[in-house]
């Protein structure tokens, strides 16, 4: 047992000393001093600290780098989509300048094309430039209605055709048509107008003198005169005044129907029908007639003569200076069908 206490005390004398070394190696240690010093900080396998945080840096750049670039791409994209959008309201101002003088140009015209077919229609509807309403004519001896509540309107600008039995079939029709709307008889009832104007309140100078212009089959012209001598003899009739010299007009008046032999010196009764007939509607004309109305003006002449009067006839209802209404009393359906407009009293 004395052994075994020997062995302890032995053994806690070895570990005190181990001990106490211990402690002086441990203060040797603490007293020292250390220098290292890395000469290539790459051979190591621990990367060292500043070029971690070197590291740490670039991934931040990198990390910054995108976000600059998306803002650069905004701004580019931003830039880009604002000059587009100027060059498409560029691209719009122009096209709209020009859409804007088309729709102003179409406009314009539109506007005066409206206001003559206003002037020349709309308004004048109201007051025909020649009209009968209801007009009635009763035969003294028959008893008979030759015009039975007949109403027609006639306009400026257009050739009309008034279409009539032959005499053969009823020999009053015609010329009692032809009598009432040259105001050489008045209707039983109903209105024969001139514009707003009863035939009833106009004298008959101011009718047949320039209201009027009437080209009858038969004395239409004085044979006796020539051509020049059967306008003036109109003009001087008509006891209005005139701007020109009145052989002047009457001059050119015969120029203007087509009529190319001499003016004076020669008499109407030895010239052709047809220019007859120039002479007649030159006479009608002179005074200014406003309404002109013939009596079956192609009776008795060629074919080619006809065609030639008609579309003489057509040239003066469409002149605009002076503007006239031209109305033919027919009965032939070639001479009214070349006409713009036909009433047809054979019903």
């Amino acid at each position: 047992m004395s052994n075994d206490i020997d062995k302890d005390e032995t053994m806690s004398n070895d570990l005190n000393d181990q001990h106490t070394g211990d402690q002086h190696a441990s203060g040797d240690i603490e007293s020292l001093e250390f220098s290292v010093e890395y000469d290539d900080a790459g051979s190591f396998g621990e990367a060292p600290a500043q070029p971690a945080a070197g590291t740490a840096q670039d991934d931040a750049d990198k990390a910054a780098k995108p976000a600059v670039d998306t803002d650069a791409n905004a701004t580019a994209t931003s830039a880009n989509a604002s000059h587009v959008d100027q060059t498409m309201r560029l691209a719009k101002g122009k096209n709209a300048s020009k859409t804007n003088a088309a729709t102003e140009r179409a406009y314009a015209t539109t506007n005066h094309r409206l206001d003559r077919q206003v002037r020349d229609r709309v308004l004048l509807k109201s007051y025909p430039t020649f009209s009968l309403n209801h007009v009635t004519t009763t035969a003294r001896k028959t008893g008979r209605h030759v015009l039975d509540d007949l109403s027609m309107a006639f306009y400026t600008g257009t050739l009309y055709a008034v279409k009539v039995l032959s005499d053969e079939d009823d020999p009053e029709q015609r010329t009692t048509l032809m009598a009432v709307m040259g105001a050489f008889m008045a209707p039983t009832s109903g209105e024969v107008m001139s514009k707003s104007s009863n035939f009833t309140e106009l004298e008959l100078g101011e009718l047949r003198g320039h209201r009027l212009g009437l080209v009858p089959q038969q004395y239409a012209v004085r044979g006796d005169l020539d051509a020049e001598g059967n306008l003036l003899y109109a003009m001087n009739g008509s006891g209005r005044g005139f701007l020109k010299p009145k052989p002047v007009i009457a001059r050119e008046m015969l120029q203007s129907v087509g009529y190319t032999e001499a003016t004076s010196g020669k008499k109407v009764s030895e010239l052709s029908p047809l220019d007859q007939r120039r002479v007649a509607i030159a006479r009608a004309l002179c005074c200014d007639a406003e309404t002109v109305i013939l009596d079956e003006p192609t009776k008795g002449l060629s074919e080619s003569d006809a065609a030639e009067l008609l579309e003489l006839l057509r040239r003066i209802a469409r002149s605009r200076d002076p503007k006239r209404v031209v109305i033919i009393v027919t009965s032939d359906d070639a001479v009214a069908s070349a006409a713009q407009k036909v009433y047809d009293l054979t019903d």
